[in-house]
């Protein structure tokens, strides 16, 4: 658990400014889709102005925002620029190795069997080309590394799962997951939807790394960030084809991507830079702790062990979707998933929002 005390009770003073809706209502749903700083949609209409302008004579300038994008992506992740592909979202990415894998009758492909859907249903392609789907029970929130550790054997083929569980909020231990995974030479291929921008990401042991950009990066729909490492790159062969690949040694990059997108993105990754990828990590954990510490009061404790947390703070209510809307309707707003009401709480929120929530939830539960 973070000291707190490190990290300041009220929001980054530019907040005010970039955020208006935050003074009017307490947003902590940035895991179903983030909040658009001011200046976002001026940022993607750069690309509009160039085409206006220029037409397909500014594609260099289009192409150099990709570059600027994809160095920034490859220095907050630690990996190698070349390694970033773009594509439309993470549903995309995750078909796209399912469809370039060359799968064998007998090959494993293995994932928790409550995960989100697309971590479970793009494997679809691998059951028809005669590979077997190994859907993993999850005893406890405190097993599920574990549990798909345990899981894996010398036919399994990949491994795929959620780096941050969408409802629950467990964040999985990526490095013995993938250590496990190269022990028996099996691809593995993270959903880091609800991880990128929120926590810390290490990728040492990963080979896929998927990703859209419209919750905690802040960059909108129809863009996604897709890393693959050199296992991958080798193991694969591109399902994608296009006039940028037309050899399957081209690699992975067939058209055009979504330039007005990577505008977005880039001008969201610079104010995020600006404020400190480290400053927004702690905040975003230390608001979750605050949230932990305050429904200690309700006898209520989140889902995910303490030492799994990351920006997903989900909590068992009954009638999660009651609740919700009770929420609401005071400008609370969270998301219900099952048994869960999940906060999702942002570098733009404060201690005074999560204190809210839990006074409104208390009076909900009534």
């Amino acid at each position: 658990m973070l000291n707190t005390n490190t990290v300041t009770e009220d929001a980054p003073a530019c907040c005010a400014a970039l955020f208006p809706v935050t003074r009017d209502c307490v947003y902590l749903d940035t895991g179903s889709a983030g909040l658009a700083p001011a200046g976002m949609g001026a940022a993607a209409a750069q690309f509009y102005d160039v085409a206006k302008t220029m037409g397909y004579n500014g594609r260099a300038i289009w192409q150099d925002r990709a570059a600027h994008v994809r160095g920034a992506l490859a220095t907050f992740l630690a990996v190698e620029g070349p390694e970033i592909e773009f594509l439309s979202g993470t549903t995309d990415a995750l078909n796209l190795v399912a469809h370039s894998m060359p799968w064998q009758p007998g090959d494993e492909v293995v994932f928790a069997e409550d995960d989100f859907p697309s971590v479970r249903l793009a494997w679809l392609a691998a059951e028809r080309a005669g590979a077997t789907l190994k859907p993993v029970a999850i005893p406890s929130e405190a097993e599920r590394t574990e549990a798909l550790i345990a899981a894996i054997t010398p036919r399994t083929r990949l491994v795929a799962t959620a780096h941050v569980q969408s409802a629950s909020g467990t964040r999985v231990d990526l490095d013995r997951i993938g250590q496990a995974c190269q022990a028996q030479g099996a691809l593995f291929v993270v959903d880091g939807i609800h991880a990128l921008g929120a926590t810390p990401i290490p990728l040492d042991h990963v080979d896929v790394f998927a990703a859209g950009v419209f919750k905690w990066m802040l960059a909108g729909f129809g863009l996604s960030v897709c890393v693959l490492r050199p296992r991958a790159r080798a193991m694969l062969r591109p399902a994608y084809r296009g006039y940028l690949n037309p050899d399957e040694g081209d690699g992975f990059r067939f058209a055009h991507v979504n330039y007005p997108g990577l505008f977005a993105l880039a001008a969201s990754m610079d104010l995020m830079q600006g404020l400190g990828w480290g400053t927004i990590h702690r905040r975003t954990s230390a608001l979750v702790d605050w949230l932990a510490e305050d429904l200690q009061d309700l006898g209520i404790e989140l889902a995910a062990p303490p030492y799994a947390r990351a920006g997903v703070a989900s909590l068992p209510v009954p009638d999660s979707a009651a609740v919700q809307r009770a929420l609401a309707a005071q400008s609370i707003h969270v998301a219900s998933k099952g048994p869960l009401l999940r906060a999702t709480p942002f570098f733009y929120n404060s201690r005074e929002d999560i204190a809210r929530f839990v006074r409104a939830l208390k009076g909900a539960l009534r």
